[in-house]
């Protein structure tokens, strides 16, 4: 009983030092000017939590950002020897965002990011869902710093944005740490190749900066070429590509090139638009530079439905990199597409859908549902999520991670299906905007 109190005391302990710790760094980092420009501010953009200084003003500086915190249980959904079947975990990210903006032409864009998680036990599956679990790309400069890293709590800053903006004329030209998307799939990205979520990313507001140098130029109307040069650690890994997309009148055309760490890819896609329907299709051909042969295609077909206060998207999607066995998957996790976040999934054949729903006129509720099924061994991921928008500034979600499918074995230790291994997981989750 002694040695449980103690134990209550400790972790006590670690939880303020937690809590102070994220407060302290907000402190210091917020600007001593940013209520006062905040309360000048004329003419910023209403809800989107930026506060300029005026137009006449140069340089300009705009302050915005969010903190966002997640608390869950999870339920592996088998028991193992040594092992608790449910851990509570809590995670917590504050995002200071910085704008600087040297007249027209010139922007510099600064991200602070605080983050904490705590875990009732070591190696928790707050560690595979919740905020932060996407990998993060690899950068030839680390700009993070662990604060507290323990064996149930962590608490770390990083630097996700520093880039710097040119403005000339037809091109944007960014060097610098930076968010990057490419493709159209919603819920099985194929083409978003610089930076993807993993499926069980409970903080998707800003993606992980890659450290690149971009050029977006708009040689004619309704023509876009993007081209990135991205540094990804070592020098063999290092990334480059050019996207081309044209917008007609019904559709928006992209195809693509480039050099994907050991691969060259050829990438193009179709987003096709019917009255409120919209079709879609996209693929990546892979050819590895290291066996000196092609790989096999990732596809992803998809349709949605928007209406008002309705969204519908059903999407089938082909894995190259995947497997066709469940007895294959345990060796596939440590596939390099996997451990450096090209893709998140085991398998070769997928379904998914989604619906989200507005509720009232107000749009202060809204519900959502999305589903994942490995059409190998028939296990599935359903995400029901119920939201409350407290006008512009703040929100709060209720929601679970529920799977379906054959838990695994441990003697000997094999998965038996995807996404029966990750058990059920309920949550609630706050977001405060500023």
């Amino acid at each position: 009983m002694v040695q449980a109190a103690g134990a209550r005391r400790r972790d006590g302990g670690r939880r303020v030092r937690v809590c102070v710790s994220l407060v302290v760094a907000m402190l210091l980092a917020w600007p001593a000017q940013a209520r006062p420009q905040a309360e000048r501010a004329e003419g910023a953009a209403s809800g989107d939590g930026v506060t300029t200084t005026s137009p006449r003003a140069s340089p300009s500086l705009g302050v915005s950002g969010y903190v966002r915190s997640l608390t869950g249980i999870h339920d592996a959904g088998f028991d193992a020897p040594g092992v608790d079947r449910r851990t509570g975990f809590h995670g917590q990210v504050a995002r200071l965002r910085w704008r600087i903006g040297f007249g027209d032409a010139v922007t510099l864009d600064v991200h602070n990011r605080l983050q904490a998680r705590l875990s009732s036990t070591a190696g928790g599956f707050g560690e595979a869902a919740g905020i932060g679990v996407s990998v993060v790309p690899a950068r030839p400069v680390d700009l993070s710093t662990h604060l507290l890293d323990e064996e149930r709590i962590e608490l770390w800053h990083d630097i996700d944005r520093l880039a710097l903006t040119f403005r000339a004329g037809r091109a944007d030209i960014t060097a610098g740490r930076q968010a990057i998307t490419w493709g159209l799939a919603y819920l099985f990205p194929v083409a978003d190749l610089w930076a993807q979520f993993s499926p069980f990313e409970l903080d998707t507001e800003e993606k992980p900066g890659v450290d690149a140098v971009r050029v977006l130029a708009y040689p004619s109307a309704g023509l876009e070429l993007d081209g990135v040069i991205a540094a990804r650690g070592r020098a063999e890994d290092w990334s480059a590509g050019l996207r081309a997309t044209i917008e007609l009148p019904r559709a928006d055309v992209y195809a693509a090139a480039g050099k994907f760490w050991n691969q060259l890819m050829v990438l193009g896609g179709i987003a096709y638009v019917l009255d409120v329907s919209t079709l879609r299709a996209e693929a990546v051909l892979p050819w590895d530079l290291d066996d000196g042969e092609l790989d096999r295609p990732r596809v992803t077909l998809g349709v949605d439905r928007v209406s008002q206060r309705l969204r519908l998207t059903a999407e089938y999607h082909h894995n190259g990199t995947g497997v066709t066995e469940p007895a294959a998957y345990f060796a596939q996790l440590s596939s390099p597409h996997i451990a450096r976040g090209e893709t998140y999934l085991l398998a070769r054949h997928y379904l998914g859908g989604a619906a989200s729903w507005i509720v009232d006129q107000d749009e202060r509720l809204s519900i959502s549902l999305s589903a994942l099924v490995n059409l190998h061994d028939g296990s599935a991921a359903l995400t029901p999520l119920a939201s409350w928008n407290f006008g512009q500034n703040a929100n709060v979600s209720a929601g679970a991670v529920q799977t379906v499918g054959a838990r695994p074995t441990l003697l000997p230790p094999a998965l038996e299906s995807e996404f029966g291994t990750f058990g059920t997981l309920w949550f609630a989750r706050v977001s405060v905007f500023f």
